[in-house]
């Protein structure tokens, strides 16, 4: 740790922000659980406000030296990896919930407060948030906001930045911005929007390109009061597509809090580990899992009529596999990551893309694909539902020690195959970098836009895949 006083040769760090340079001190700060590539920052500053990010940020824009925002470090798309070295700003110190107005349905939380820890804290309250990411209870709402993430609730409510009802954010230049309603003054959160467009929208899913968020606006909604998993199997992943499409047209999600989809090779090897003596050929070739949420009557007629729509598409209760891994995965949330084997060897390498639902029997064959063209790897994917179309990920486990190199080539193979496919790029702009350049006007707008809020370029190059 230096003296406090001074931030690298360039910058100095704001009285009472915590400010590391020691190699030691810098280590944990290198990359998220990504497989991209580390970065190495000279230094890392903990703020504890909005004023002292101000002063960060307008040194920094005045001297160029590149700015990377750090929330839990717990995503899996490199974005908080510091490549273009500089400084890592640490938001774990703007860890406090500043407000719960149940009468407004808003919770207002700082960057670096946890979800776990706004969970406990509402629960008593029987209140939730929309969106709860897979990487709960560890991942910071700051970063799910810079991120737009997804989870738990994408199936009601779509994402995590559909359920923003505002932010505080401080701009390269160390301007303080406040978005909807709260851009009035003494207004406080209550609205989206006010006068022109939602600039909210701008910094949510930017990955801290266009601004640093030192403050969340999230709607709440009331705990359901019983849930209940339930799966069901599909001969192949066409009449899946097809039962989740008429589930989502004819809006009968409303008690589905979490849904997700699994294909052949992942159920056989669940099942087969589990029940090593039963015939894989007597498996379905692709499962849907629904976790619902909602009133004991609700929950039985939604579940009636789900069953009643997936026999409709040639499908049928799947509860073995409900037994076996959803009820678990979806009970034990704590261990989210670790029960779904995503870091079952050295690590595993994800890419996240969105596509529209009929296009699912597209995204799995690009996951064929992967599995033919690099066999040494071991492959796996899923699909999460949302309101509205799904998110697939594809994932690579490998051996960081071995298999480095080709997993990155991999995964860059993977992220065209999946354009070829119809997906469009999701999460941070690193991996998706040459996919991006393809999109010409909406590049040249992100272009623009880069320029005119980040001048100087220092907020998280590399980022947007410009």
């Amino acid at each position: 740790m230096n003296d406090g006083t001074v931030l690298g040769p360039l910058l100095r760090a704001p009285d009472g922000a915590l400010s590391l340079d020691a190699p030691l001190d810098l280590l944990g700060y290198q990359r998220d659980c990504s497989a991209l590539r580390p970065g190495r920052a000279t230094q890392v500053v903990r703020p504890r406000d909005g004023a002292q990010i101000a002063a960060v940020l307008r040194e920094a824009s005045a001297a160029r030296v590149p700015i990377y925002v750090r929330g839990g470090g717990t995503m899996y798309a490199g974005g908080v990896n510091p490549v273009a070295g500089g400084v890592v700003l640490d938001l774990g110190g703007l860890d406090r919930i500043v407000d719960i107005d149940a009468d407004r349905g808003v919770v207002v939380v700082e960057p670096g407060v946890r979800f776990g820890t706004l969970a406990q804290t509402l629960t008593p309250l029987g209140l939730t948030i929309g969106i709860i990411p897979s990487t709960a209870p560890t991942a910071t709402i700051g970063g799910a906001a810079a991120a737009h993430a997804l989870g738990t609730g994408s199936a009601r409510f779509q994402s995590f930045a559909d359920e923003v009802v505002g932010l505080e954010v401080v701009l390269a230049d160390g301007t303080l911005l406040r978005t909807g309603s709260a851009a009035a003054q003494d207004a406080g959160f209550f609205h989206r929007y006010g006068i022109g467009p939602d600039l909210s929208g701008l910094v949510l899913g930017g990955d801290a390109t266009l601004g640093v968020i030192t403050k969340i606006a999230l709607w709440l909604h009331p705990l359901p009061a019983a849930r209940r998993t339930a799966c069901y199997g599909f001969a192949d992943p066409g009449a899946a597509s097809a039962f989740v499409t008429e589930l989502q047209r004819g809006e009968l999600l409303e008690h589905v809090w979490y849904g997700s989809g699994y294909e052949a090779a992942t159920i056989r090897a669940r099942v087969g580990a589990a029940r090593p003596a039963l015939d894989p050929a007597g498996l379905p070739g692709f499962c849907i899992g629904l976790d619902f949420g909602g009133e004991p009557d609700d929950l039985a007629r939604a579940e009636a009529r789900t069953l009643a729509l997936a026999r409709q598409h040639g499908g049928d209760a799947f509860p073995l596999f409900d037994e076996i891994y959803f009820e678990r995965l979806r009970g034990d949330q704590i261990y989210w990551y670790s029960f779904a084997g995503y870091f079952a060897r050295s690590r595993c390498g994800i890419l996240m893309a969105s596509l529209p639902t009929a296009r699912m029997p597209d995204f799995l064959d690009v996951l064929a694909g992967c599995r033919a063209s690099r066999p040494a790897l071991t492959w796996g994917g899923a699909v999460v539902l949302c309101r509205r179309g799904l998110h697939g990920g594809v994932m690579a486990f490998y051996d960081e020690a071995t298999q480095w190199d080709e997993v990155l080539a991999a995964l860059q193979d993977c992220a065209g195959a999946l354009r070829a496919a119809g997906c469009i790029p999701y999460k941070c702009g690193k991996q998706w970098a040459a996919e991006v350049s393809r999109m010409a006007p909406y590049h040249a707008t992100l272009r623009r836009l880069k320029a005119a809020l980040d001048p100087a370029g220092i907020l998280s190059p590399g980022n947007l895949g410009l």
